[in-house]
């Protein structure tokens, strides 16, 4: 690998770009400007300052990629288990072609690995039964590192890290500035509608109420584009908080970095903002709903999990399928008293 080019394809989720962030880390310490980054390109925007020699392919959407964008490089590494990312990198006549085995894309590849499975048992109580051949859960980052490693590649260091850019650390004081907000909590208030992994507003506003109560600290509420609604929500809820709302416009990724690297504590459920957050360095409280824990179990010395066993969960579902008192159960059942305390715990207070 020291003289060819090397591709790799990064995930197409914001939280498993972060954790692979080690192992592309990892391939630019080896390749240098040989290496090209290929994803989607509203997310590769979290990686900017990041790797500056490298050259960056981006495409549209999450399935859209173009074997001739990839053509001209002699072994791809593919931190993805989509059958088309496999397809495309066959197609471009990319010689050393390394992924997951999964999905049929095998034959596709000249070297992969097989992910390690369940048998079936309910491991160390959490939730139902596995449904064989569940993939064992663990973190993802493991999974990149394992990859890498077939390509004669060590990763020494994996921690995810990231980094505020200048620009959007100055452009994120001045909108603090303007707040009258130094110390503060940040609040991931987002979620999709009818998403399982949403929180509800009220339960959010109690949270803002109770770090200021508790920890001196105001909250800065953020969401993704297209929930200011709920980001407007919270923030009527807990006005006597005087939580800022980041809602007009809301962050972007490289703004969502500088706000982690400057959060004295981060608040969100188990969804990207949760690993963008402890790979700036911010101490996280993270309410884990449908996910199963063990998938980011690492690093978790400056992260505190709240969660609520329920007898159908961990799912990993988007949506819950249950009605009545079931519904929606692994959320609704986690008080945000203890959200509160478990911040409380992780910052000594």
């Amino acid at each position: 690998m020291n003289a060819e080019r090397v591709l790799v394809r990064v995930p197409s989720w914001l939280g498993d770009l972060v954790q692979a962030e080690p192992a592309v880390r990892a391939l630019y310490e080896r390749a240098g400007e040989r290496l090209s980054i290929a994803g989607p390109a509203h997310l590769l925007g979290v990686l900017d300052g990041r790797f500056e020699l490298a050259r960056r392919i981006p495409h549209e959407g999450r399935g859209g990629e173009r074997a001739s964008a990839w053509r001209g490089h002699a072994t791809a590494v593919l931190f993805t288990g989509s059958w088309r990312s496999a397809w495309t990198a066959w197609r471009a006549t990319i010689a050393r072609r390394i992924g997951w085995a999964r999905d049929g894309r095998a034959p596709l590849l000249t070297q992969s690995a097989a992910p390690a499975r369940e048998r079936g048992g309910v491991p160390l109580g959490l939730g139902v039964r596995g449904r064989w051949p569940r993939p064992l859960p663990r973190p993802f980052v493991a999974d990149c590192v394992d990859l890498v490693q077939l390509a004669g590649v060590a990763v020494r260091d994996p921690r995810p890290r990231l980094a505020a850019q200048p620009a959007a650390a100055r452009t994120l004081a001045a909108r603090l500035e303007a707040a009258g907000l130094e110390r503060f909590a940040l609040l991931n208030v987002g979620g999709r509608r009818g998403s399982a992994k949403s929180w509800s507003t009220d339960s959010w506003a109690q949270v803002a109420r109770g770090v200021r109560a508790r920890l001196g600290l105001r909250s800065l509420l953020v969401a993704g584009p297209g929930e200011e609604e709920r980001v407007a929500a919270v923030a009527a809820l807990a006005a006597g908080a005087e939580p800022v709302a980041a809602a007009d416009p809301v962050l972007d990724l490289a703004g969502l970095v500088a706000a982690c690297a400057r959060a004295t504590l981060v608040v969100t459920a188990d969804s990207g903002p949760r690993h963008v957050a402890s790979a700036a360095g911010a101490p996280v409280v993270v309410v884990c709903g449908p996910t199963d824990p063990r998938h980011t179990a690492a690093p978790l010395d400056d992260v505190r999990l709240v969660r609520e066993p329920v007898a159908c969960g961990p799912c990993h579902l988007e949506r819950c399928p249950l009605v009545g008192a079931a519904e929606h159960a692994c959320m609704r059942r986690v008080a945000p008293e203890r959200v509160v305390a478990a911040a409380a715990e992780l910052m000594g207070g």
